[in-house]
């Protein structure tokens, strides 16, 4: 018998497909763990479209008489217009303080009212005056 020689032939492959689905992961998960740092830029201030104009300061003022008429720059109005009369001065004045002078006989309910209406349209510090 002869010798024969046998020579083993090495036919090893490797697979890579593993290999890349694990890089992937791996990559797609640095990808969403990442965080991204929002680039510093100059901020410019640009001008407003619509100035605004210098109103002039002004007291707003609300009467009470004797009869629980309320009365709004010496104009008989109703208690549900406190607060539009307000905002139609406001439109034209800067008001710095909304006075309120009530009759010593009017009720007690009549400037609660008043107060309440101008609270509830802003809420101006309000001054209680004599008649």
């Amino acid at each position: 018998m002869r010798n024969k020689q046998h020579v083993k032939q090495n036919n090893a492959e490797a697979d890579m497909t593993p290999m890349l689905d694990i890089v992937f992961i791996l990559l797609i998960f640095f990808i969403v763990t990442t965080s991204f740092v929002k680039p510093v830029g100059i901020e410019l201030q640009r001008p407003v479209d619509n100035p605004q104009i210098d109103k002039q300061s002004k007291n707003a003022r609300f009467t009470i008489d004797q009869s629980n008429a309320v009365y709004f720059s010496g104009r008989l109005i109703d208690l549900d217009q406190v607060a539009t009369n307000l905002a139609m001065f406001a439109a034209k004045y800067e008001i710095t303080t909304v006075q309120i002078a009530a009759n010593e006989n009017s009720t007690h309910q009549t400037l609660v009212t008043v107060m309440n209406n101008i609270k509830d349209y802003n809420n101006y510090p309000i001054a209680l005056t004599s008649h």
